[in-house]
């Protein structure tokens, strides 16, 4: 994921498109980019003793958002690749920043209770992914949960291509549905997987796919039917069909 950071920022600091996506991650523009972030708090069920951790945190518009509600008694920390995006961070709750890829988090293993992470999937391969997961899971606590979302595709393949067309203005290309996404997780040995229908999203108008998972917590014992199955299964079984997509548009 290194690969993208230098290209990245060029974009971000030298272009009209580039400012724009600036606010658009800024607090006022979080309002439209990622709309659900104003109740995120309460569908989380968040509370002061939570260690929160935002993956691809931007300008750090999330944490900030999150912390206006919930009196965290450890600030949140927010992980970044883009070191422009950093250093135009916003807000003054207080919060931790780190310059880091998602797919080799700086962190200490179970270290956060809650991670979230919007629109860095689409800039990882499958193998990236999938290491991605990993990692999540490495730093959450026992009973933790991340919530992930990002574009998703449709079933036009017209709308597809203009979608596309978008996102490439960022540099992203890779967009994948929800069975795709949880196939990924359970390979990287989620135990629990569900749907997080997060929503509206109102700009811009391209559909997002959202997940929870959640790592089990001490104790907890796995159903009969999974028992014995790790990531190196691949969690076919458990996926019980679902083809792992290619990574290309």
């Amino acid at each position: 994921m290194s690969r993208v950071s230098p290209g990245f920022d060029r974009w971000l600091q030298g272009t009209p498109l580039g400012r724009f996506y600036a606010w658009m991650v800024s607090e006022p523009g979080t309002l439209l980019y990622n709309t659900p972030a104003l109740k995120l708090h309460e569908e989380l069920q968040l509370h002061p003793d939570n260690r929160v951790l935002d993956i691809g945190c931007g300008r750090g518009a999330l944490l900030q958002l999150l912390a206006a509600h919930v009196p965290f008694r450890t600030p949140p920390t927010g992980l970044d690749l883009s070191r422009s995006m950093l250093d135009r961070r916003v807000g003054d709750k207080p919060a931790e920043y780190l310059q880091g890829s998602a797919t080799a988090l700086p962190l200490a293993d179970e270290s956060f209770d809650v991670v979230t992470c919007s629109y860095v999937s689409q800039y990882l391969d499958n193998d990236e992914l999938l290491a991605f997961f990993r990692e999540v899971r490495r730093v959450l606590t026992p009973g933790g949960i991340a919530l992930v979302w990002d574009f998703a595709p449709t079933r036009s393949r017209t709308l597809n291509t203009f979608n596309n067309r978008v996102l490439d203005i960022t540099g992203a290309g890779i967009t994948r549905t929800y069975r795709t996404l949880s196939a990924y997780a359970l390979e990287a040995g989620f135990e629990w997987v569900s749907n997080a229908h997060l929503r509206p999203f109102l700009f811009p108008p391209i559909p997002r796919v959202s997940i929870i998972i959640g790592k089990a917590p001490i104790g907890w014992q796995p159903p009969s039917i999974v028992e014995g199955l790790t990531p190196d299964t691949h969690a076919q079984s458990i996926v019980a069909g679902v083809t792992r997509e290619s990574g290309h548009r």
